[in-house]
């Protein structure tokens, strides 16, 4: 488990088996030899000496570890709190959070928790992410039961008291995060996307449903519901993190839910196609209230 930092939890551990070290360990050598070939070929002039430094540094941490890969997994086991698996938390709620275990699901409330600023009701949020050593430049789709318990007051224009994200880049350094437009918002009668592009009239609370967020050659996004495509769009960016939960502060736009397992798949064959950029040190400025 980490530290907080400005209502965030960081530095968790990453572990690996032993067969996966040895797995990888072909892997790591030929990244590492290619790419102390092309320094021994000269390729590296002096203004790009750091930026090949940093490919090698980038090349060896994802043939190990943390590299990229295929076949489903398991990101988020709905018997086991979210911080205990290495997600970490956007909140500006007093401890403890509203989370629970029942059973295979996590049930999370926002509705009534007090801010750890003014000790009051209505603004609070709170939503769990997690890096996915994924290739989404291939195609990937992300799996997982829910049901909404109460929505204290339905979405707004790029906000929700219970959302999904299926992509996010956390470098701005706010608290919501982006890109906002492309979170799924879930209201009691109805989801859709965040910036309004598309929505699907259902009662999200008469049981779990299965819902799918497939996306095909980087940027055509499908979200099903029980197997009925629900959603869609084709500008998707794809970064290799997700996220769920309650993630604003506006005044009663709060919500209760229960989740279970979160499956990811993908069928890639290479690097990521764009880095997950991280950044801890928020201004105060970028904080939520």
């Amino acid at each position: 488990m980490g530290h907080v930092v400005n209502e965030r939890i960081t530095g968790y551990v990453k572990d690996c088996s032993d067969s996966q070290s040895r797995k990888n360990h072909k892997a790591i050598s030929g990244t590492f030899a290619f790419l102390v070939s092309l320094l021994a070929k000269g390729y590296v002039m002096r203004m790009g000496t750091l930026a090949m430094q940093f490919t090698l540094v980038t090349g060896f941490f994802l043939a190990g570890c943390g590299g990229v890969q295929s076949g489903p997994i398991t990101a988020l086991k709905g018997s086991q709190l979210p911080e205990e698996q290495g997600w970490e938390v956007s909140t500006n709620a007093v401890r403890p959070l509203g989370v629970v275990i029942n059973g295979s699901h996590l049930t999370l409330n926002t509705i009534g928790v007090l801010r750890v600023t003014d000790q009051l009701p209505g603004k609070g949020f709170m939503w769990f992410y997690k890096d996915i050593p994924l290739d989404f430049q291939s195609g990937f789709s992300i799996e997982f039961s829910l049901q909404v318990h109460k929505v204290e007051q339905p979405h707004n224009f790029l906000d929700s008291g219970i959302m999904f994200y299926g992509s996010i880049d956390t470098s701005a350094g706010s608290f919501a995060e982006e890109p906002r437009s492309h979170m799924i918002y879930f209201d009691e009668d109805a989801i859709g996307w965040g910036d309004e592009k598309g929505k699907f009239a259902m009662d999200t609370t008469d049981k779990f449903h299965t819902y799918t967020l497939k996306v095909e050659v980087g940027k055509f996004a499908k979200f099903y519901v029980d197997g009925k495509l629900a959603l869609k769009r084709n500008d998707w960016v794809g970064i290799p993190r997700i996220g769920f939960g309650d993630m604003t502060n506006d005044d009663g736009v709060n919500g209760k839910f229960s989740i279970g397992d979160i499956i990811v798949t993908s069928d890639s064959q290479g690097l990521p196609s764009r880095p997950a950029p991280r950044r801890h040190l928020i201004p105060p400025s970028r904080r939520g209230g």
